[in-house]
């Protein structure tokens, strides 16, 4: 399983979908190797909202221990640290085990989950004959899933499957096998496009404020660039692409504005003097350095540029545009001029701005 971590990965093509899994951990990693494998195998068809088209995608997850700090928060727009699905996993057949001890977790389970709002979970119980032949206090397998079923899933009756000898390889282990496989797949990308319809509504209407005192580009350049990275970590790049350059133009049309005498109060971080300037890294697919300075709001204006159209080049390298690169690179070293004019910045870099690729490009 892999291990959570507290400081999100900002790489995001290593980034999944989290998946949280209470209940019986060594259950659960003795089958991990094999879902995590098998999971993205098959495509999904996605479909989204205001009427855009449908699109085949494979997803993966990164299954994680049940914590409760890993529950979302009020407040907390980030995707990439969100949990999707909830899994609670047990092997139990044994009537008294259950009354003791499962049936207790399962409830504790389900009332941290109900305590952050998160509906979205699944119960899978494992059945092996193995462990049945050596246990004589067994409810039938129907009646122990009824069970577990009226005791936690009410109208929810599908929030309870069954894994019959998910290791082993009859037919009927394999059809138990798919068909969780595709009830999986299903529950997280409902889940996905629930939460990031919802993600995409809160950024919309925080993009209609911007015109309010105390908007800030920076906070909400990390909000659509949260977006981004998600496409991205769906592979979906175009999409991801498009939101850059929707972050480009909003400060590309602030900045003219400011020339022609409508200044937005957020802009004043960017008229500071240019003190340095370390040109373009691209051989990395994200530069660290300066997008904390974004998010710090102590970018300058060739910070926010550099980085820009730094992860404008990652996405066109991924869509396999790479004459791209070169023509935006002349349309950003011009823009950087004018803004630099328009901003009244002091720069001395102003006419001997460089690119650097790198070794690596």
């Amino acid at each position: 399983m892999e291990a959570h971590e507290e400081k999100p990965i900002i790489y995001t093509m290593e980034n999944k979908p989290i998946v949280t899994c209470a209940g019986d951990q060594s259950l659960f990693t003795s089958l991990y190797t094999s879902l995590a494998q098998q999971l993205p195998r098959e495509s999904m068809e996605w479909r989204r909202s205001y009427g855009r088209a449908p699109k085949m995608i494979h997803l993966e997850a990164n299954f994680v221990q049940f914590k409760e700090e890993l529950l979302p928060k009020d407040g907390n727009r980030a995707l990439l640290t969100f949990p999707f699905l909830h899994i609670y996993w047990t092997d139990c057949c044994d009537t008294e085990m259950y009354k003791a001890s499962v049936k207790d977790d399962m409830l504790r389970w389900q009332s941290t989950l109900r305590l952050h709002g998160s509906v979205d979970w699944l119960i899978v119980v494992v059945e092996s004959e193995a462990k049945k032949k050596n246990k004589t206090n067994i409810l039938p397998r129907t009646s122990i899933v009824d069970k577990i079923r009226n005791d936690f899933c009410n109208k929810q009756s599908d929030r309870c499957v069954v894994l019959s000898d998910p290791l082993k390889e009859s037919s009927r282990s394999q059809d138990s096998w798919s068909a969780f496989l595709t009830k999986l797949r299903t529950l997280l990308l409902m889940s996905f496009t629930k939460n990031l319809g919802r993600f995409e509504d809160d950024m919309r209407t925080l993009r209609e404020k911007r015109t309010e005192p105390g908007w800030s580009f920076c906070d909400y350049f990390m909000v659509q660039e949260e977006l981004a990275f998600v496409f991205e970590m769906l592979q979906q790049f175009e999409d991801a692409l498009v939101q850059y350059d929707e972050l480009d133009a909003l400060f590309t049309q602030y900045v003219l504005n400011f020339g022609a005498g409508d200044g937005a109060n957020w802009l004043g971080s960017f008229c500071a003097p240019v003190k340095r300037w370390s040109g373009l890294l691209l051989r990395r697919p994200i530069d660290m350095e300066k997008r904390e300075l974004i998010q710090r709001g102590e970018a300058s204006l060739l910070d926010l540029r550099s980085y820009l159209f730094s992860r404008q080049c990652t996405l066109l390298i991924f869509l396999q545009r790479p004459w791209e690169v070169t023509q935006r690179a002349l349309e950003l070293l011009h823009n950087c001029v004018q803004e630099l004019r328009l901003l009244e910045v002091p720069c001395v870099f102003e006419y001997c701005i460089a690119v650097r690729l790198g070794p690596n490009f």
